[in-house]
């Protein structure tokens, strides 16, 4: 029998972690890209056991900007990348090559703890799972945010990546006008 079950284990991990981008609503394209299940695989394992799971349709986001337009986004976005990276999922130095290895069985498990831990800490979230996973590449990659900290308290912001000056968390923040010395 224990030729059967190593058999399948790989296939039973891939759609337990596909399970958990269902109950956090993910695309199918999302899923697809870290379990490496098939399009179809997916469509009918969420049929049949997706459950109440709505399914989203159309392009993943795409803005990075989105994440730091306002002080609430700015909030959950810094808390979310805490997250990733007390999860473990950043690598040390950002990198493309470190985005090329992102979406692995390991990374996506990862990214539903991280995501699940976030959950925990706000209601009523404002980011969703595919945000969550484009905040994953985002950080990871490094070309477009970073997850800094903020010069007064330390705690981990995401902020752009240039120009590479201190930054703040908002409760940090000099009033409007006043300049900090750093």
């Amino acid at each position: 029998m224990r030729i059967v079950e190593s058999r399948y284990e790989g296939e039973l991990r891939n759609f337990g972690l596909a399970m958990r981008f269902i109950q956090y609503e993910a695309r199918t394209s999302t899923i697809r890209a870290f379990t490496g299940l098939t399009a179809d695989r997916i469509r009918k394992f969420r049929r049949r056991y997706g459950g109440d799971a709505r399914r989203h349709r159309g392009k993943s986001p795409q803005q990075a900007n989105s994440f730091i337009h306002s002080p609430r986004e700015q909030r959950e976005a810094s808390l979310l990348g805490s997250m990733l990276h007390a999860c473990g999922l950043l690598p040390e130095e950002p990198s493309l090559r470190a985005l090329e290895t992102l979406t692995t069985l390991r990374n996506g498990t990862l990214l539903c703890d991280a995501y699940g831990y976030y959950l925990c800490g706000v209601y009523p979230p404002a980011l969703t799972f595919e945000q969550a996973v484009f905040l994953a590449r985002c950080l990871v990659s490094g070309e477009q945010l970073r997850l800094a900290r903020c010069a007064g308290c330390g705690l981990g912001i995401v902020a752009e990546r240039l120009p590479e000056e201190p930054r703040w968390c908002e409760h940090c923040a000099p009033p409007r006008g006043h300049r900090r010395a750093h």
